[in-house]
């Protein structure tokens, strides 16, 4: 089986379960397995598929076809301009929630020295995406969940913002 059989099975699989988005799904789920980009993958789409790629695939697109989040099955989720690893410990970030990021930028400066509180952070994407953008400023970032403050401390490490934020585990 080729890279265009398995995918044109997954886009099938995903639509008759009525998913949406069965064929970006289908390519992303493929992609992730092969750990390729989709771009990487569109251009293979004639080279042989190996087995445990297929089989992955396949356990992949059956917690899609169960209605799981493609965010939690691919283990991230973008978020303003950044990649967040989460899992079902956390919500996951959804594209209006950005305009608070938004807002808040154009209230702070560039320049400006600002201490901010995130209350509920979850995976940390909107603390996170500030003080990226805002790189003097510093936060503490609460939530009640020792696993959401887990993810969100993870996150800070992977954008290398560890340093600047405090994660406190407290119920508000």
């Amino acid at each position: 089986m080729n890279y265009l059989s398995a995918l044109n099975f997954g886009t099938n699989l995903l639509k008759k379960t009525k998913i949406k988005s069965h064929s970006l799904d289908a390519e992303l789920l493929l992609a992730y397995v092969s750990k390729f980009s989709r771009e990487k993958l569109l251009i293979n789409l004639n080279k042989k598929i190996k087995e445990k790629i297929l089989y992955n695939y396949k356990l992949n697109l059956k917690r899609r076809k169960k209605n799981e989040p493609i965010a939690y099955i691919l283990k991230k989720k973008e978020f303003w301009r950044y990649s967040f690893y989460v899992n079902k410990n956390v919500l996951i970030p959804r594209p209006e929630t950005e305009i608070i990021v938004e807002e808040l930028l154009k209230k702070i400066s560039f320049e400006s020295s600002k201490k901010l509180l995130d209350v509920g952070t979850g995976s940390g994407c909107i603390i996170i995406s500030i003080i990226k953008d805002r790189p003097k400023c510093y936060a503490s970032a609460i939530d009640i969940s020792k696993k959401a403050l887990n993810i969100a401390k993870f996150n800070a490490k992977m954008h290398h913002l560890i340093n600047k934020i405090k994660f406190i585990n407290i119920d508000i």
